[in-house]
């Protein structure tokens, strides 16, 4: 019999069924990578804080077209337009996702590469944040893996439940629940400590 001071597991985020008629490039290309029994459980989010750099450019040309100088202006706009459909097709093949089983990731522009990585091949997420993702609301999604390979995949919107249910996934096979770490005592890492003291030697 529970009680109400018991926690209860989070509940993983549901995917939303879309329909074949409204499919995204992306979910397109994660049906054709997934597996017999294998379902997508949460797919990132890109933010349209992509096209900041290209926006900040395109007012800096406007002002030097203006106040300063034209031709210098009229290259930073030819820039900026640059900029803006660099971002556009990025954002356009740019790919990351969770599924029951491992996580599926596509970046790169010149060079695209398409990484699968299984959740028992994975130490760790990080999130990476600068000032622009502080106020835009978005994070650069760090997946660590075994040995010396990672991928960054930026301008994830919903980076922090991305990386919430892989954490929830990696403790729950550890049988703790992620809620369950603020209970511990500070400095405490869940387990017994091992560390024997060394006899002291007689004088």
């Amino acid at each position: 019999m529970t009680t109400d001071t018991e926690k209860k597991p989070a509940e993983k985020p549901k995917s939303k069924p879309v329909s074949a008629e409204f499919e995204t490039f992306q979910d397109q290309e994660i049906k054709r990578m997934l597996v017999t029994g294998e379902e997508v459980v949460l797919r990132a989010e890109l933010h349209n804080a992509i096209y900041w750099k290209s926006a900040a450019v395109l007012i800096l040309g406007l002002l030097f077209f203006v106040m300063v100088a034209v031709p210098l202006g009229v290259l930073l706009l030819v820039v900026s337009v640059i900029m803006f459909l660099t971002a556009m097709i990025t954002k356009h093949y740019l790919l990351l996702a969770i599924t029951n089983k491992r996580v599926l990731a596509r970046y790169g522009l010149l060079q695209m590469d398409v990484v699968d990585i299984r959740f028992s091949k994975i130490e760790s997420i990080d999130l990476e944040r600068m000032l622009p993702g502080h106020l835009l609301g978005y994070a650069t999604v760090v997946v660590m893996g075994t040995g010396q390979r990672f991928i960054r995949i930026p301008f994830i919107a919903n980076a922090e439940a991305f990386r919430r249910y892989h954490n929830e996934i990696t403790l729950s096979g550890e049988g703790i629940h992620e809620d369950e770490i603020e209970d511990l005592p500070a400095g405490s890492s869940g387990a017994p400590d091992k560390r024997n003291k060394a006899p002291r030697r007689g004088k």
